[in-house]
């Protein structure tokens, strides 16, 4: 019988970069360059100029290449937790490996550095970035519904 009952959780936010293309949509953009590319090396190697083609190709491979690892980045994202006791952020990279930072939710503070666009959270003498891979104007809806949580939570426990 477990006699530590689970925390209320307050709020709750998982944050995800951008997804803009699927593995499907990446290999049908990719077919389709390819197949524009092999009719341009080939109408340049009837005319002599035969390397071009492999530097067509080369691109091709290149290109494709950063759009994987693009999409593989975009596995990453971190879970954001608030409850009466705890802030906790698990941040999981694209390998799947987690990671758990928790704040003291009295003491934490948002702070949202519009300047070297960034957003903080700072408890006692303990700060996390978070949201990195955000655009700016996420990051301060964020920041907004986070601080709002965090003012429900002080005024709960006082």
């Amino acid at each position: 019988m477990d006699t530590h009952p689970t925390p209320e959780v307050l709020f709750a936010a998982r944050l995800t970069p951008n997804r803009s293309a699927s593995v499907k949509a990446i290999n049908l953009m990719i077919a389709l360059l390819a197949l524009v590319f092999f009719a341009t090396g080939l109408g340049f190697m009837l005319i002599g100029a035969w390397p071009v083609m492999g530097f067509l190709g080369f691109e091709i491979v290149l290109l494709y290449l950063a759009l994987r690892w693009n999409l593989l980045l975009a596995g990453r994202h971190e879970t954001v937790t608030l409850t009466r006791e705890a802030l906790t952020i698990e941040r999981t990279d694209p390998w799947g490996t987690c990671s758990t930072e928790a704040l003291e939710a009295y003491w934490a503070r948002v702070d949202l550095d519009t300047r070297r666009n960034r957003l903080e959270i700072r408890s006692r003498d303990k700060g996390l970035v978070i949201g990195r891979f955000l655009a700016p104007e996420e990051r301060a809806d964020f920041a907004d519904a986070l601080r709002a949580a965090l003012a429900q939570a002080r005024n709960a426990t006082s």
